[in-house]
């Protein structure tokens, strides 16, 4: 597809340029009123394609050439020299122009009738020949269509670069967010694993009947985490059902001294979300609120609307942990996902207190 869209591209670029091209070649037209030169005659004269090659040839020089050269080595006063020796050139020597104004003042005994036959040689102005032309003429038009046409070129030329340059740097920038995404996804502490398979382990030891649905929820919690590793989007439903069955999964390790509530408002929506942003904060709450020595409580709130998605997270947090120093690496690798995936588009709050910990994310999707 790309392939099929680059060759369209590329074939409408070199119709673009010969039409105008072809334009510009149309030009002369208005400024020559000797009209024993229009039609095709006018194009069978060497002065017409002498104008043309005069421009053509220094637009594509400078376009492919010379521009591309002065922006990777940086020599921009080489650059301005150039085009002040080209102008000097075409002024001074060349001299499309006034190569091409001679055909206005060109007896028409220049021209041969339709017949073939040359028209009648007037008779000299005063019986003798019209002074030669001034040789030191300052061709001025020609300076100035050759630096408007090189100029030009530059510019385009520059446009292209800002536009392929933006182009990487966008490449770049999503490159950077799909590795920290998977950083995000990498982030399943091996211990959780280990943990969630002991418990399972005690549950299959006295038949326990939950045994059967807590490998499934994990089945599945290990799917989610592998096959979204790629996909740019997956539906809100399936984010908000990992956290289920990841908060599923912490409970057959929750003692009798630690409360956890779940609260889940519009968790059926269609929406789209990038995956793993949502899951972050509650593996957080766990790690930093779960304790099995002393009371806790974890708090979950998901609210799903037709214009946002509201979270809230709420944990306790432990005395010593608290006096602990925590890096804070992870919420600080989710908001810069956030910052990059929702520009302008989510609002996150997060209140670090003596005995409690509060995320609130409120996502415009």
């Amino acid at each position: 597809m790309q392939a099929r869209f680059l060759k369209w591209h590329n074939k409408f670029n070199v119709l673009l340029h010969a039409l105008a091209w072809l334009g510009f070649l149309s030009l002369p037209i208005l400024f020559i009123s000797n009209k024993s030169v229009w039609g095709s005659e006018l194009f069978q004269r060497w002065e017409i394609w002498f104008f043309g090659f005069c421009f053509i040839v220094p637009y594509y020089l400078n376009s492919y050439l010379w521009t591309p050269f002065i922006i990777r080595k940086r020599r921009y006063l080489l650059y301005v020299i150039s085009l002040v020796l080209v102008a000097i050139v075409f002024a001074y020597w060349l001299k499309p122009f006034d190569l091409l104004m001679r055909l206005d003042s060109m007896p028409q005994r220049e021209f041969a009738n339709r017949e073939g036959e040359p028209f009648p040689m007037p008779p000299p102005h005063n019986g003798q020949e019209p002074p030669p032309k001034n040789r030191g003429h300052l061709d001025i038009a020609s300076m100035y269509i050759v630096m408007l046409v090189v100029i030009l070129g530059s510019l385009l030329r520059i446009v292209q670069y800002w536009m392929q340059s933006q182009q990487k740097v966008q490449q770049v920038q999503h490159e950077w967010t799909k590795a920290e995404l998977a950083f995000l996804k990498a982030q399943v502490h091996p211990h959780f694993l280990f943990n969630t398979l002991h418990n399972i382990y005690s549950l299959a030891l006295t038949n326990d009947p939950s045994t059967a649905t807590s490998v499934y929820k994990l089945s599945q919690l290990m799917r989610y985490y592998m096959d979204e590793r790629n996909d740019e989007e997956v539906g809100l439903k399936e984010e908000i059902q990992a956290i289920q069955d990841f908060i599923s999964l912490q409970k057959l390790r929750v003692g009798a001294n630690c409360t956890i509530k779940e609260r889940y408002e519009g968790q059926d929506s269609t929406k789209k979300i990038h995956p793993f942003i949502l899951l972050p904060f509650v593996e957080n709450a766990f790690k930093y609120g779960l304790r099995v020595s002393e009371p806790c409580y974890l708090d979950f709130f998901i609210q799903v609307t037709d214009s946002h998605c509201l979270m809230e997270v709420k944990n306790a947090v432990s005395r010593e942990l608290h006096a602990q120093p925590s890096s804070g690496i992870g919420l600080k690798n989710t908001r810069k996902l956030l910052e990059r995936l929702y520009p302008d588009k989510f609002e996150l709050d997060i209140v670090a207190g003596t005995d409690h910990f509060f995320v609130k994310l409120l996502l415009y999707i």
